[in-house]
C-alpha cells in the first residue's frame, strides 16, 4: 500500500524528504527511484533499520564485509554468500537480498549479531551518501507489514548518519581533488562517487536542500499518513508561512545577504540583528527557533552572549550556531563550554551549514 509519494520523476530533495520522515517518526519502507536505480530504506519511528541500493549489487556487501571482518570472510564464504544473494536477485527481490545475506552470515555463525549490526551500518553510510546526491527521481513510502520477519540488527539515527557522511566526505575531498584524474561527464541525477560535498553542483539550486518547493515536489507527501506520530511538522506546506524563525546576530552585511540568498523561499524566516545593545530585546520579539551568532562583533563577545542565552530559560532549548573568522581548537572548546550546538568558521561552507540545520531542526 502506497502511503505517499510521487509517480513521475521530477525534482527530488532527499535531505528535505529525510527531514520530514524523521520529524514525523514514520515507519515503513522509503523507496526512491532515479535513472533505474532504486534505494530502499527501512524505517521504524523515524529511525533507520536498514538501507541498500540496486546500484550496490553484491559488490558493496562484499567490500564492507571484507573490510570489517577480513579473517572471517574468506573466499569460500564469499562464494557461498554470493550464491545465496543471487537467488533473491533472480526472484526479483534484490532490495532484500543484502539483508537476507547478512542474516545468512549470522545463521551460519560466520559473524555475530553485533557484527551484523556493524555491517548494516557500513552499508547504510554508503547507501545514504549516494541517495543524498540524487536531484531527480520519484519516491514512495510503503507499509512494511512484514518488517518483523527480518531481524533488526541495529537502529540508526539518521541525523547522526547524515553528519557522518558529510564529515567523511570532507576528510577525503582534499585528497580526491589532488589525485583524481579528470572524470568524464556523469548524469546529474545520480553521481557514482559518494560525496556530500557534491550535493551542490554548479547549476543546482542551493535553496533546494531545505526547500519546501512551490512546485510541490512532494505533493503534501506525509500529510496523508495518519497517526504515525504526533510530532510537529518539520516543513511548511506550499504557500504557507515559513516554519522556522532564524535570527542571525552579525554586523557582516555581506554574510547576511549571502545567507538570505541561499535560504530564500525555504522553511526559514530570517531576521538579522546588528545592534549589540538591542540584541537580547530583538530576540524576545522574534521567538527564534535557531540562532546564528558571530563570535566577534564590535561591543560583543559572542561566546559570552551564547553562554548567557544558554542559561536563559527562554532560550536554553534554542540551538545556537557560533560563527567565527577563526577555526582553531581554542574557539571550538570555548563554543562547547558556552553551550553552542555547532561552531562554524567563516567563510561558511553552504553544504556544511545545510547539514547542520538539518541535524538541529528534525
Amino acid at each position: 500500500m502506497v502511503l505517499a509519494g510521487t509517480i513521475t520523476q521530477k525534482s527530488l530533495h532527499p535531505l528535505t524528504l529525510l527531514a520530514q520522515l524523521v520529524g514525523r517518526q514514520i515507519s515503513g519502507e522509503l523507496v526512491v527511484v532515479s535513472n533505474d536505480v532504486r534505494w530502499s530504506l527501512w524505517l521504524q519511528r523515524g529511525k533507520l533499520l536498514f538501507a541498500t541500493s540496486s546500484q550496490n549489487g553484491f559488490d558493496a556487501l562484499r567490500f564492507e564485509a571484507r573490510q570489517l571482518f577480513p579473517e572471517v570472510i574468506t573466499d569460500l564464504v564469499l562464494a557461498q554468500l554470493q550464491l545465496y544473494h543471487r537467488q533473491y536477485v533472480h526472484q526479483g527481490d534484490a532490495l532484500t537480498a543484502d539483508h537476507r545475506s547478512i542474516r545468512w552470515l549470522v545463521e551460519q555463525e560466520h559473524i555475530t549479531f553485533d557484527q551484523a549490526g556493524q555491517l548494516v551500518r557500513a552499508l547504510a553510510v554508503t547507501t545514504v551518501t549516494s541517495l543524498l546526491r540524487v536531484t531527480k527521481g520519484s519516491y514512495e513510502v510503503n507499509n512494511f507489514s512484514n518488517i518483523f520477519d527480518h531481524p533488526i540488527f541495529c537502529t540508526l539515527d539518521i541525523r547522526a548518519l547524515v553528519e557522518e557522511c558529510h564529515q567523511q566526505s570532507e576528510s577525503i575531498a582534499p585528497r580526491r581533488n589532488e589525485t583524481a584524474p579528470q572524470e568524464s561527464a556523469m548524469p546529474s541525477d545520480v553521481v557514482s562517487t559518494p560525496s556530500l560535498d557534491d550535493i551542490v553542483n554548479p547549476g543546482n539550486d542551493i535553496k533546494s536542500l531545505l526547500q519546501k518547493a512551490s512546485t510541490n515536489p512532494f505533493e503534501s507527501p506525509l500529510d496523508s499518513i495518519g497517526n504515525e506520530s504526533t510530532a510537529s511538522t518539520a516543513v511548511a506546506k506550499p504557500g504557507a508561512a515559513p516554519s522556522y524563525q532564524l535570527v542571525c546576530i552579525d554586523s557582516d552585511n555581506q554574510f547576511i545577504q549571502e545567507l538570505r540568498g541561499y535560504l530564500e523561499d525555504t522553511v526559514f524566516s530570517i531576521t538579522s540583528v546588528d545592534d549589540v545593545a538591542t540584541a537580547v530585546a530583538d530576540l524576545a520579539k522574534c521567538h527564534p527557533d535557531l540562532i546564528l551568532l558571530t563570535t566577534a562583533m564590535e561591543g560583543l563577545d559572542g561566546f559570552d552572549l551564547c553562554s548567557h542565552l544558554h542559561r536563559h530559560p527562554q532560550y536554553k532549548d534554542v540551538p545556537i550556531i557560533l560563527l567565527s573568522q577563526r577555526s582553531g581548537i581554542i574557539g571550538r572548546i570555548r563554543a562547547k563550554l558556552a553551550g553552542a550546538s555547532f561552531f562554524i568558521s567563516k567563510p561558511v561552507n553552504r553544504t556544511k551549514l545545510m547539514v547542520k540545520l538539518f541535524t538541529l531542526l528534525v
